[in-house]
C-alpha cells in the first residue's frame, strides 16, 4: 500500500458525489492509496452539513454535477444558493476539492484563487488520481501548518503579536488589497453599479475572512492550551463558596428568633 500522504489514523475526508459509481471508485483508490485515511461518503449536501457537526474532515471533495447544474439554475431564479455560494459555506471546515466539469472552473475561480478550493475536471481516465494528488498536497499542507504553528507557540510564547502577524498579515493582505481595488473602480465608474469582476473580489474577500476568523480560532486555541492555570481564581471563588456555607446558619438562626 502507497502511503505517499500523511499517517495519521485520525485523518479523513468528507466525499460528497450524487454519483454511486464515481463515489465507490473514489473511495477505494483514495483508501488504498493513502494509509491511515479514511473516507466517509455522503450523497448530497444535507447529509454533508449533518456529518461536519460531529467531525473535522481534513478535506473535502464535491462531486455534485447534477446538484451544482439545479443550483445554477436556482440561484439565476434566487430560489436557492448558486453552486460556487454552496462550496464556499464548506470552505469554512476543510479545503474543498471539486470535480466537474471544465467549464465549472471559471465559477468557482475566486474560490481557487484564494486557495480555499482546489478544481479536477472530470475524465475517465485521470480524474481520481488527480484527484488523489490534490488531497495528498492538502494533507501535506495541513500537517505542515499544524507542526509550524506548534513549532512558533512553543518558542515564542512571550510575544504573541509577532505569531499574530505571522498568521493574520496574509488574508488581512488580501482583503485589504480586493477591497480597496473594488472601491476605486466603484468610485471611477460612479454608477451605482457593481463593476465587472467586483462579484468575484467581493467572494474572494468573503473567502479570506473566513479563513482569517478560523486562523483568529485555531491561535486562541493554540494559546489557551500553553496558558498556565490560573490558581487565584479558582482560590477565590473556594473562599467565597466556604464563606456563603459559613453564614448560612447564622442568617437562619436571625430568622428563627425574629419569628
Amino acid at each position: 500500500m502507497s502511503n505517499n500522504g500523511s499517517s495519521n489514523p485520525e485523518q479523513s475526508i468528507l466525499l460528497v458525489s450524487d454519483d454511486a459509481a464515481l463515489c465507490a471508485a473514489a473511495r477505494l483508490e483514495f483508501e488504498t492509496r493513502i494509509a491511515g485515511l479514511r473516507v466517509a461518503a455522503v450523497s448530497n449536501v444535507d447529509a454533508a452539513r449533518r456529518i461536519l457537526k460531529d467531525e473535522a474532515p481534513a478535506v473535502i471533495v464535491f462531486e455534485l454535477e447534477e446538484t451544482a447544474a439545479a443550483a445554477d439554475a436556482g440561484g439565476t431564479q434566487g430560489s436557492m444558493p448558486r453552486f460556487d455560494a454552496i462550496v464556499s459555506s464548506f470552505t469554512v471546515h476543510a479545503p474543498v476539492v471539486v470535480i466537474g466539469s471544465a467549464e465549472r472552473r471559471k465559477g468557482l475561480s475566486a474560490l481557487i484563487a484564494s486557495g480555499a478550493a482546489d478544481f479536477v475536471a472530470r475524465d475517465e481516465e485521470h480524474c481520481l488520481p488527480e484527484t488523489l494528488d490534490v488531497i495528498q498536497r492538502r494533507l501535506r499542507q495541513t500537517a505542515h501548518v499544524a507542526a509550524e504553528s506548534s513549532e512558533t507557540f512553543a518558542a515564542s510564547q512571550e510575544d504573541f503579536g509577532e505569531v499574530l502577524r505571522h498568521e493574520l498579515n496574509n488574508p488581512l493582505t488580501g482583503i485589504l488589497g480586493n477591497a480597496e481595488l473594488l472601491l476605486a473602480e466603484i468610485c471611477r465608474r460612479d454608477d451605482g453599479q457593481l463593476p465587472e469582476g467586483g462579484r468575484q473580489r467581493v467572494e474572494t474577500i468573503a473567502v479570506l475572512a473566513v479563513r482569517l476568523r478560523e486562523t483568529v480560532r485555531r491561535l486562541s486555541q493554540e494559546w489557551e492550551a500553553r496558558r498556565p492555570p490560573e490558581r487565584g481564581r479558582k482560590g477565590i471563588n473556594t473562599e467565597n463558596t466556604e464563606r456563603r456555607k459559613a453564614q448560612r446558619p447564622q442568617r437562619e438562626r436571625k430568622t428563627e428568633n425574629r419569628k
